[in-house]
């Protein structure tokens, strides 16, 4: 079970069952990774089946048809503390997902074992975990959420509560609506509560247990991911190619833009200064009238220095190859067409100072030893107190008649 299901706060869990987009983005995004579904397997296998069966007219598999499918399934699938976990709880699950019977077929006995033993495993170690969290204290209930987003919610700054307030007026609910109809929500109960647990117990203790020396073995082993590259900002101006030109001839639409580009080049040659202008007014990228074709720092290979994308390599070459701020070089030919690129800024490689992200490495740390915390527990427990029950045996393939 990864500990990163439950790494989001009890409240924010809550805020983010109910508010629309806008609203989500003014508390920070925080958001928890949903648990897999029971049949993800089964489920993933309809989502990639090829164009033509999916266009088939097939109808979910009836709870019968499941049932005959997964006759290897005992019943109970397992017992924790004494309580049974049904086998009916997985067939129905599989029965709301509505995949035609099909698609079971296609998946094979095997892959269908390997799916359920999976999913079962992972419903005994939820049931754990919710002892686990009443055990100490973080019992699911409408009065613990309601608590939760209220201090959550007083915690926001204000134009982040004014926000959420109005997200939520376009749907015609008030704060304190959307709290009730929350908090009276069992999946949500559950998820607050093994989130509080998970903090609480395991999260919060470990990153007490986070020394200096742990941070400072950690930076200095990790030394070249708190390194940043040498980079480039540079502007472009951008001819393109004639896309139906291109079509039809080819060499013509590369002339054509060669000679736009060599036009442009021997205007700059005679004024320097006009790059900005000349990028607002002929530059075929958006950055052009954006901001006189300025684009985000990247490094040697072409990688963004904030992230999210990367250059042509090609462009990158020729960008680091320019010397000296304000110079320019020829037209460079990429995928893209043809770009003047002037140079505006070099960064040199920096490390970041250990201080600066002390605070994530603390976390990171906390969060491996939690994870192995959470692990054992998950372990003792089910040696204890859970018993996984056997399936049925495999049918043996008729042998072939001779």
């Amino acid at each position: 079970m990864n500990i990163m299901k439950f790494t989001g706060k009890a409240a924010a869990i809550c805020f983010a069952a109910g508010i629309a987009a806008a609203a989500l983005s003014a508390c920070g995004d925080k958001k928890t990774e949903e648990p897999a579904q029971n049949g993800a397997e089964v489920q993933n296998q309809a989502q990639t089946q090829p164009m033509e069966m999916q266009d088939l007219d097939m109808k979910p598999a009836t709870e019968a048809e499941i049932l005959q499918v997964l006759a290897f399934l005992p019943d109970p699938v397992a017992t924790v503390y004494g309580e049974p976990i049904a086998r009916k709880e997985i067939i129905d699950e599989l029965v709301s997902q509505e995949v035609p019977l099909e698609i079971y077929k296609s998946i094979g006995e095997e892959r269908l074992r390997q799916a359920m033993s999976k999913q079962i495993e992972d419903m005994v170690k939820d049931q754990i975990m919710l002892k686990q969290a009443e055990k100490a204290g973080f019992k699911p209930s409408a009065e613990f959420v309601a608590k939760e987003m209220k201090e959550e919610f007083a915690e926001l700054p204000k134009e982040e509560q004014e926000e959420i307030e109005k997200a939520l007026k376009d749907r015609g609910l008030t704060i304190e609506e959307h709290m009730k109809e929350t908090s009276e929500n069992p999946e949500i109960q559950k998820k607050a509560a093994l989130s509080k647990f998970v903090h609480t117990e395991f999260l919060d203790k470990a990153k007490k247990n986070v020394s200096d020396e742990d941070v400072k073995k950690f930076y200095d082993e990790h030394i070249e991911d708190v390194t940043k590259p040498e980079g480039v900002t540079v502007a472009h101006i951008l001819i393109q190619l004639d896309e139906e030109k291109e079509a039809t001839d080819a060499e013509a639409a590369d002339k054509e833009a060669k000679a736009k580009i060599d036009d442009i080049y021997e205007e700059l040659l005679k004024d320097p200064a006009s790059f900005d202008k000349l990028a607002q007014e002929k530059s075929d990228c958006p950055s052009g009238k954006r901001d006189n074709g300025k684009l985000p720092a990247f490094d040697k290979d072409g990688m963004l220095l904030d992230g999210g994308g990367a250059m042509d390599q090609t462009f990158a070459d020729a960008a680091f190859g320019i010397e000296k701020a304000g110079q320019i070089t020829k037209p460079v030919k990429t995928r893209f067409g043809y770009h003047i690129i002037k140079l505006i800024e070099k960064t040199p490689e920096e490390v970041t100072p250990m201080e600066k992200v002390k605070d994530k490495i603390t976390e990171y740390l906390a969060a491996e030893k939690a994870q192995a915390d959470l692990n054992k527990m998950l372990d003792d427990e089910i040696a204890k107190n859970a018993k996984i029950n056997d399936f049925a045996p495999a049918k043996e393939a008729p042998a072939e008649a001779k």
